[in-house]
């Protein structure tokens, strides 16, 4: 007989992009699990956003909801469908890109561990839990930041880690009801696609000292960013500029002065990289903008 964890209700919502669902890594990793969920005694249902509805017709099941948008910004995603998910009931939320790989043997009950772990914790211990994810044979997530660098780690402990100084990607956070509450709006709708993920660690940090890594391993894959077109490298350079802006506003002049000097530098090696001055030109648009 299986012995229920604490009663919860996991809501998973899966951005779908120029991707049929049925190619989608997530969506078939994740249905899969559902019954399993069920057997740990977590309630579960799925929301999935195709955010390019031309390119995968609706999927219908039991305990999904299929919402569509046109390339709409990813941080107003997460916050609208993490709003509509606590009001329905939910006490945790999972957002995920549509390619992460679910099917880790261990996965869903090292989350039923970690809900019962936070059943049994202060309040205030952490706020989201969060897989270690590999992409290409390196963990990439959690990770740690040296002001606004960003680095890799070697590797991760499972359980409670601090949150000072770390990163994550988006793929597989999963928020409990209490750090929505503390934290809503999840995510700064000023930022769009890129650095959604950077800017709420950078802001978690100040309401939560620790996060909850789980002990199980997911793979993700990040080679499409190194791949980019002059023109889409460009604009993931904009999104940048704009996310540093965004996510430091509050820290001191020096500070500021070694971002700008940052992505001025970036600007030109980028430029030359890629044989395209547009970088150089859209830093230089941003920076009026900003004055």
């Amino acid at each position: 007989m299986t012995q229920n964890i604490v009663k919860s209700k996991l809501s998973i919502l899966i951005v779908l992009y120029k991707r049929h669902y049925k190619d989608s890594s997530a969506i078939t990793t994740l249905l899969h699990s559902a019954s399993y969920f069920c057997e740990k005694g977590i309630e579960v249902d799925f929301f999935v956003w195709n955010n390019t509805p031309q390119c995968s017709p609706r999927l219908v099941r039991d305990g999904l909801t299929w919402l569509e948008g046109n390339n709409e910004g990813l941080s107003h995603i997460y916050n609208r469908v993490a709003a509509q998910a606590f009001a329905a009931g939910a006490t945790h939320f999972m957002i995920s890109d549509d390619d992460t790989d679910y099917s880790a043997e261990n996965y869903v009950g090292e989350i039923a561990s970690a809900i019962e772990f936070e059943a049994k914790s202060s309040p205030d211990a952490f706020g989201i839990m969060l897989p270690k994810i590999y992409s290409e044979g390196k963990l990439v997530s959690p990770g740690a930041r040296f002001w606004f660098f960003g680095r890799l780690l070697l590797a991760v402990e499972s359980g409670m880690n601090t949150s000072l100084n770390k990163l994550g990607i988006n793929s597989g956070l999963i928020f409990t009801k209490a750090c929505y509450e503390r934290m809503t709006p999840l995510f700064d709708e000023r930022l769009k696609f890129y650095a959604t993920d950077t800017e709420f660690f950078v802001r978690y940090e100040t309401y939560y000292s620790h996060f909850y890594v789980l002990d199980t391993v997911l793979q993700h894959d990040l080679s499409e960013h190194t791949s980019d077109s002059p023109g889409r490298a460009i604009f993931r350079f904009q999104e940048m500029i704009r996310g540093f802006r965004v996510m430091f506003e509050r820290k001191s002049f020096l500070f500021h002065c070694v971002v700008e000097a940052y992505l001025v530098v970036s600007s030109v090696k980028k430029s030359v990289s890629y044989r395209d001055i547009g970088f150089i030109r859209s830093y230089m648009s941003s920076f009026k903008e900003k004055k």
